[in-house]
């Protein structure tokens, strides 16, 4: 009844705002339209009011109205010689173009934007439109060649003075990208950069803008932190409700009033999926749905309006209002294929929410045309998301290479430069020994004009030793020739005596490397080996366990309808024996027969849940692993569940085995450990399982692991090495903790 009650208010209350909305807007609408139509005003104020006045239009009454007033503005602007007006407008359409869905438009208008500028000298317009190239980029999931260029237009708007708003714009866009890739980082730095620059600039859009990704970074960062990290929580909420209440409060002066009904659902959702379940905070989540559902239809911010209906009708079918439930949902479809690019997550809740609702009406075939509509629907969304990261994996590795490259480049450059040194250096050297030569060629000269007279002194003594000179010369030569033909024989045997070494280094190099070659060959047939053998000896264990997994069923199927039927018909059969009159020894023997019965009837049962738990086949592992400690702990174990994120995406082998391992742990801390306490944990963390079972007992020691492996232990390393998982124990001699790591999918 709240929930109606509820609803009915919101509904009241629609009309009022809508009409102070559509007031706002054409006020600020007007007063565009005086400035660009006073002549008397320069022609770049008109124009820039102009463009304003385009975007008024296009987000608060009519987008084709919106994309005409900015043909206008083009129009406007074509007497200037200067192309940055045109360039300015035509990046604005091509944005505009890209959210009504026509790429064609947006690319031709993107291309009329680089041809204006390479007409203009205007530096700001250069860097708004390399900012609008990186905005289409990322809306395009081409996210690495987006920052390239978004930190480009960055290079240019930093060293302008006014380019601080564009420099907010593009801080801005960097937060979102480094978002979708959740590194937490970068996101902080860029939210820190643009709520600063906001701050400067005072322009309430961008303030507006600014808090809301400041108070998403600060709820990611507790979402990081396990949910452990409260005052991070307390600052998302600050931030949300701070940019929610300057959009309210300013309304009248907001260009785009979209961002009203995203901070008011954002708010909602924190405190629905993080704050305790009371009266107080039901309270905060209804005001914020409220708004969220007044603004979104204001706005026309579909996915906002779609997401609340849901809301209220999963609220409503929880409640057993299954009429109230089925308008809620029919309204939530209604509203998403209202926008052109419809939010598939939010219609495929509403097509499942109205399947099961009608089936708790019994209305077999609108539940399952709800249900076909709901997979058909689904399907979409997995492949586009799919589709979405396989392209964010793209992405990341052209950064990871691009970084490499421009690692390598760096390397190169360092390299260069300290051969730019070493080249510097010799040549100092050799300019040091050309002035010592030119200095020894000065002595030199100075020692032949010494030499030249000497010379002639001795000119006369060696006439008269000429012929002395001419002999001993004849004698020389024949000396000479006899030492140039020793000479040659000597070169010769080097020669040879070289070769002959060479070869044996060949002849020995070569016999190592195939010396080398055999045993690595040796080496890979061991190792291929190997591999066959364990994959054999995982094949016999998958084939054993799975045949283990039959039989259990087969048994408890047997047990339960065979042995289980016949017990039963035997305490029916000694029933008709239960004589209401008198009591005798044989009536005693009777109750307390069908009382045995029972017992063994209960026995019976809980064997056969345990050789194969019906929850398991039906609810999946993690109702199955919760429904066993159940049973334990109403037995007397002192065993605790819990159960974070699993999303029973598994496949049912890999289930079944998971399970088994944790009854054997289970089962060997209760039987050998003495514990006071026992802890089954099982989570889920993207595509990894882990599976933690824990005790406060005995212990033991860990060096003695594998001596103390009896058949349980084997058994569970083995389950282990067939989900190709991950084993660790810990067990410090106060208690045990055994860790098992493994994929989702095989």
């Amino acid at each position: 009844m709240m929930r109606q009650l509820y609803l009915t208010i919101c509904l009241c209350c629609f009309l009022l705002p809508l009409t102070a909305e559509r007031a706002a807007a054409q006020y600020l609408a007007d007063s565009l339209r005086k400035i660009a139509g006073n002549h008397q005003l320069p022609l770049d104020k008109r124009i820039d009011a102009m463009d304003r006045l385009g975007q008024v239009v296009f987000f608060n009454s009519n987008q084709d109205d919106g994309i005409d007033i900015l043909y206008k503005s083009i129009a406007m602007a074509a007497p200037m010689k200067d192309g940055m007006y045109r360039a300015h407008t035509y990046g604005m359409l091509a944005a505009s173009y890209y959210i009504m869905g026509d790429e064609e438009a947006t690319r031709r208008c993107m291309d009329s934007a680089n041809y204006f500028i390479r007409h203009s000298n205007s530096v700001i317009t250069k860097g708004y439109v390399l900012y609008m190239k990186g905005w289409l980029e990322t809306r395009g999931h081409k996210e690495t060649e987006a920052i390239h260029t978004l930190q480009q237009a960055l290079d240019i708007m930093e060293s302008q003075p006014s380019g601080l708003k564009y420099c907010q714009t593009i801080y801005s866009e960097l937060a979102g990208i480094y978002f979708k890739w959740y590194d937490l980082v970068n996101v902080e730095k860029y939210t820190r950069l643009s709520l600063n620059a906001a701050y400067k600039l005072g322009m309430l859009e961008k303030l507006i803008s600014a808090t809301q990704e400041r108070g998403a970074y600060f709820l990611n960062l507790y979402r990081t932190n396990n949910d452990t990290y409260r005052p991070a929580l307390d600052s998302a909420l600050y931030y949300m409700r701070y940019s929610l209440n300057i959009a309210r409060a300013n309304r009248q002066r907001l260009i785009t009033p979209s961002d009203i009904p995203f901070s008011a659902i954002g708010i909602a959702n924190i405190y629905q999926e993080n704050m305790p379940k009371t009266p107080a905070n039901q309270d905060s989540i209804n005001y914020y749905n409220k708004i969220a559902l007044e603004e979104g239809r204001l706005t026309k911010q579909y996915a906002v309006e779609a997401g609340v209906y849901n809301t209220l009708a999963n609220e409503a079918f929880s409640n057993g209002d299954y009429n109230n439930a089925i308008d809620l949902y029919d309204n939530a479809v209604v509203t998403s294929l209202a926008d052109p690019l419809y939010d598939r997550y939010n219609l495929s809740q509403s097509y499942l929410g109205l399947a099961e609702v009608y089936e708790k009406k019994k209305d077999t075939t609108k539940a399952l045309s709800n249900y076909k509509q709901y997979m058909n629907t689904y399907k979409e969304l997995f492949d586009i998301d799919k589709m979405n990261k396989a392209k964010d994996l793209e992405a990341r590795y052209e950064m990871a290479k691009k970084e490499k490259n421009l690692l390598e480049i760096k390397l190169i450059a360092e390299q260069r430069n300290r051969e730019l040194i070493h080249a510097r250096y010799l040549s100092g050297v050799k300019d040091k020994a050309l002035l010592t030569a030119r200095y020894a060629a000065i002595v030199k000269d100075n020692a032949l004009l010494d030499a030249k007279y000497a010379a002639e002194v001795q000119q006369k003594a060696l006439s008269a030793a000429n012929f002395k000179t001419t002999r001993r010369e004849q004698e020389l030569k024949a000396m000479s020739e006899r030492f140039a033909y020793n000479r040659k024989l000597n070169k010769i045997y080097s020669i040879l005596t070289i070769a002959l070494f060479l070869s044996a280094l060949v002849l020995y190099y070569a016999f190592k490397q195939r010396s080398n070659a055999l045993r690595q060959k040796q080496k890979l047939h061991d190792l291929e080996l190997d591999k066959i053998n364990q994959e054999h000896r995982m094949t016999v264990l998958s084939a054993m366990l799975e045949g283990q997994e039959q039989e259990r069923t087969r048994l408890a199927r047997d047990l339960h309808d065979g042995l289980g039927g016949l017990l039963s018909g035997v305490k029916i059969e000694l029933s008709a024996l239960n004589a209401p009159e008198t009591a005798s020894p044989q009536q005693t023997i009777v109750h307390k027969t069908m009382h045995h019965l029972d017992s063994a009837v209960d026995e019976l049962r809980r064997i056969a849940r345990s050789m194969m738990p019906e929850v398991l086949l039906k609810y999946g592992l993690g109702e199955a692993i919760r429904e066993y400690c159940n049973g334990l702990k109403k037995s007397g174990v002192p065993v605790s569940c819990q159960i974070y994120h699993y999303r029973n995406d598994m496949e049912h082998s890999r289930q079944v085995t998971l399970y088994r391992i944790m009854q054997e742990l289970v089962n060997n801390a209760v039987k050998h450990a003495g514990a006071s306490e026992i802890l089954v944990q099982l989570q889920q963390r993207d595509d990894r399982i882990f599976l933690i079972v824990e005790d406060d007992g005995k212990g033991f020691d860990k060096s003695q692991f594998q001596a103390l492996k009896g058949a349980g232990l084997a058994n569970i390393q083995s389950r282990v090495e067939m989900l190709h998982g991950v084993l660790e124990v810990d067990s410090s001699g106060t208690g045990s903790t055994f860790t098992i790591e493994c994929a989702v999918k095989g």
